[in-house]
């Protein structure tokens, strides 16, 4: 039997400041109109009468936007931005970086300090965006019965088959160049923690589930995930919503419109989300998710040894797509091989 690896755990970083939430995902794209559809369809909402060509998206909640997509000859992730917590934390960044405080010029308006991380992402930390009144949605749990409770009654479950009513931004996933550089990056700027931590068999972090600091205040288990790559990119952008009855009536309002479908649904056991993944026209994974875990400032970060099977509880395996070619691994730097390999083997004996 194999011996379990010593796990080198992730050395903190004193942050210049603790950011409060994700804001937003940026994107160039060639056909935004596409877009437009994919992002309606998938339960978000489209601004009017914003500023400039960008095409800006918000959700159910108190957000003023989440998503910016900007007309290009090219499809690109441009970056993604935090909230601060207070306008303090902005003149903190400004003296460590060497950055000006200066307007957004987006919906909300509010002022930013834009940073760039290792791989050249852009990386806005706002404060002062007005606050939007919530559009309507769901936001009590359908009554459950169960073998032994009955709280439904003379009454039967009928969710319409309407796009998914997205509540929020939650997370985004990353592909970093250099995993130890990009994590030190976000801990020193952002202040992110590490909640759970994937490893190659030496015990040394390729992956990883980050969550915001906001100490007594729960936050979600991870609002950034980084992942070692030979690239630079995003793997997926995650958006919450209430309960799996609005994840399953929008995987088929998404199926009805033809789009197509990724993974799912299932729940992750890092993060324990229910999950459903969707690709955009540009190919890229937006997922719907409920019922996810949250952690406070207390909680000690999990390591484990980097594997399919432990990315979900249920539901079917990733999808063959996922898999690292066998052409990549075999050219693939060393310190990336282990982790492609692991990564690559059948995940249950009992799935294809």
């Amino acid at each position: 039997m194999n011996a379990e690896p010593v796990f080198k755990r992730i050395a903190r970083i004193d942050p210049v400041i603790k950011a409060d939430q994700l804001a937003f995902a940026a994107f160039e794209r060639q056909d935004p109109a596409k877009m437009v559809e994919f992002l309606t369809d998938f339960g978000l909402v489209r601004l009017d009468n914003t500023p400039g060509d960008s095409i800006f998206f918000r959700a159910r909640g108190t957000s003023a936007y989440c998503v910016e997509i900007v007309p290009s000859d090219r499809d690109y992730f441009i970056g993604s931005g935090f909230f601060a917590t207070s306008r303090d934390d902005l003149e903190k960044l400004s003296a460590a970086s060497g950055q000006p405080i200066e307007p957004t010029g987006k919906p909300g308006g509010g002022e930013r300090v834009r940073l760039t991380d290792p791989d050249g992402n852009e990386v806005d930390v706002i404060f002062g965006m007005d606050v939007p009144a919530p559009l309507p949605a769901r936001t009590e749990l359908i009554a459950a019965n169960t073998p032994d409770v009955k709280n439904r009654i003379n009454m039967g479950v009928r969710t319409e088959v309407v796009p998914t009513p997205v509540h929020r931004l939650g997370h985004i996933v990353l592909f970093a160049t250099d995993f130890a550089a990009s994590v030190d990056w976000y801990q020193k700027w952002i202040g992110i923690l590490p909640t759970d931590v994937l490893t190659t068999a030496d015990g040394v972090p390729c992956g990883g589930f980050f969550r915001v600091n906001r100490g007594e205040k729960p936050a979600d288990h991870h609002n950034l995930a980084i992942f070692a790559a030979e690239q630079k990119g995003v793997h997926h952008v995650s958006m919450e919503t209430l309960d799996i009855d609005e994840i399953g009536q929008g995987n088929q309002y998404l199926q009805a419109k033809g789009w197509d479908h990724f993974w799912g649904m299932g729940r992750h056991i890092l993060g324990s989300q229910f999950f459903d993944y969707w690709l955009d026209p540009t190919g890229l994974e937006w997922e719907h998710y409920a019922d996810g875990d949250v952690m406070t400032e207390d909680f000690d970060e999990g390591y484990f040894l980097v594997g399919r099977k432990d990315l979900w509880a249920w539901g079917d395996d990733l999808p063959d797509e996922s898999k690292i070619p066998e052409e990549v691994m075999a050219q693939a730097p060393a310190h990336l091989k282990d982790f492609y390999q692991e990564w690559s083997k059948p995940a249950r004996p009992w799935l294809k």
